[in-house]
């Protein structure tokens, strides 16, 4: 199938979620406005154009201008009834464009009742139009009939030859179902030594407010999106942020009582986590507390060192990677749960505010033997860059947070500790928890940024 896509800047997450059988035949991100352009350079015969809410301009008449002058471009000069599919979280464009669905039958507005559309929709509801099933106008995507379709898309995507990436290392089974990135020669010398099948048991800590949760987040979807199966096990029930980066996860905690308690439920029977954990997408999981969990009584019983052991000892044998959240703090109530860890990634912006913080939570909580073993077990994350930090009159860079650390502010952390990686200054943080999309899928300066950083903890201590 050859595709049209106008997505505005969404257009790499939405080629990210098409099946290997779709071609997109436009490498760039575009707008409404720009079809006009595009159109008089010449563009191939295409079999269907997919459009998003990034690529309207959010003023009506304009866009409604330049929606009619796409189908009737499609109706005269290209292939008449190719399906134009609207994909929109706005209910109101059904009623906005209804004049232009009444007079192309080609066009189809889909409206998502999300904050984001599931990204295995925009494949799903192409296949639908194209087999012409589908009504010209949907008030809501049907979910269930989505994940139900996943299964196929992903036999789909499965490329019949396919370049040997350095994560096939890791997999456990050579399913090849996950789309990987290509390793380069460095990185492939750098890895040579670690054998097939490998897991990880790695905790991602720091103090309260230094990036755990998103660093964790970002990790298990680049380590998914590489094939590695793999686990969030947020420990964090104050918070409980997963709820705020997982819409789904959510949404199905305040629906049902077992899932709000899938860690308790996890904890308690490790063996039956397919069923008490959270299945975000095909190889990557979560299990955590819904924000309607508040069963003192049961946290109590499972909530401890001794339960998150026998958790850890399962999935050790289950997934390639298990990722545990835990802010500092929770080391006063799980000290025994520490030998049982791989690798610790320690998050820690870089300014002296934060580099002292972390030193501080570490001694207040941990003795000095726990403490020497989280300081040879460890790589510093280094989160919030900011590029323009100074100290001593220098660039306050990675590294040097890294060498700071253990400069002798403590002698709780004395041994030099490597670089995990940073994670680049982003303006739009914040919007991971809004859009629900991970910073590693809004483009390829972050991608590169936790890729390095999931290679440097799977590589151990």
């Amino acid at each position: 199938m050859k595709l049209l896509v106008v997505a505005g800047g969404f257009h790499r997450l939405v080629l990210d979620s098409l099946s290997r059988r779709t071609t997109v035949i436009n490498s760039e991100g575009l707008e409404l406005q720009d079809l006009k352009e595009l159109i008089a350079e010449g563009v191939p015969v295409v079999d269907a154009v997919l459009l998003t809410d990034e690529a309207f301009s959010q003023k009506l008449g304009q866009d409604r201008d330049n929606l009619a002058y796409l189908l009737k471009w499609l109706e005269e000069s290209q292939r008449p009834g190719a399906p134009v599919l609207l994909i929109t979280r706005d209910s109101m464009k059904v009623e906005d464009y209804a004049s232009l669905s009444s007079r192309y039958s080609s066009l189809r507005v889909i409206t998502i009742d999300k904050i984001r559309a599931p990204m295995d929709v925009y494949q799903f509801e192409l296949d639908i139009a194209v087999k012409h099933k589908s009504p010209p106008i949907h008030t809501n995507s049907n979910s269930k009939a989505l994940h139900k379709n996943q299964d196929e898309q992903q036999v789909d995507k499965e490329p019949t030859t396919k370049r040997r990436s350095f994560f096939d290392r890791f997999r456990s089974k050579p399913d090849g179902a996950a789309e990987s990135l290509e390793a380069t020669d460095r990185l492939s010398r750098e890895l040579a030594n670690i054998s097939r099948g490998i897991s990880r048991i790695v905790a991602i800590t720091g103090h309260r407010g230094s990036g755990v949760t998103s660093t964790i987040v970002n990790l298990a979807y680049e380590a998914s999106k590489r094939g590695l199966s793999t686990i969030i096990i947020d420990m964090d029930t104050e918070y409980r942020s997963m709820n705020m980066y997982f819409d789904r996860f959510h949404e199905r905690t305040n629906k049902e009582e077992q899932m709000s308690a899938s860690l308790i439920r996890t904890l308690a029977r490790p063996q039956d986590y397919m069923t008490t954990a959270f299945n975000i997408k095909d190889n990557l999981w979560l299990t955590s507390l819904g924000y309607s969990f508040h069963d003192h009584r049961l946290l109590e019983q499972f909530y401890n060192s001794e339960k998150l052991i026998g958790l850890i000892s399962v999935l050790r044998s289950r997934f390639n990677l298990v990722l545990l959240d835990m802010p500092l703090d929770l080391f006063r109530s799980f000290k025994e749960t520490m030998i049982h860890i791989d690798v610790f990634g320690l998050c820690v912006p870089n300014n002296l505010h934060a580099v002292l913080s972390t030193v501080r939570n570490v001694e207040v909580v941990l003795d000095q033997e726990k403490a020497t073993y989280l300081n040879a077990k460890s790589k510093v994350i280094v989160t919030q860059y900011n590029d323009r930090s100074r100290f001593q009159d220098q660039l306050f860079t990675a590294d040097k947070v890294s060498e700071v650390l253990t400069s002798g502010l403590s002698d709780y952390l004395r041994y030099e500790m490597r670089t995990a990686g940073s994670v680049p200054y982003n303006s739009g943080f914040d919007s991971q928890i809004e859009t629900d999309v991970p910073l590693t899928n809004t483009g390829a300066e972050f991608e590169r940024a936790f890729g390095q950083m999931l290679l440097r903890l799977m590589e151990g201590a």
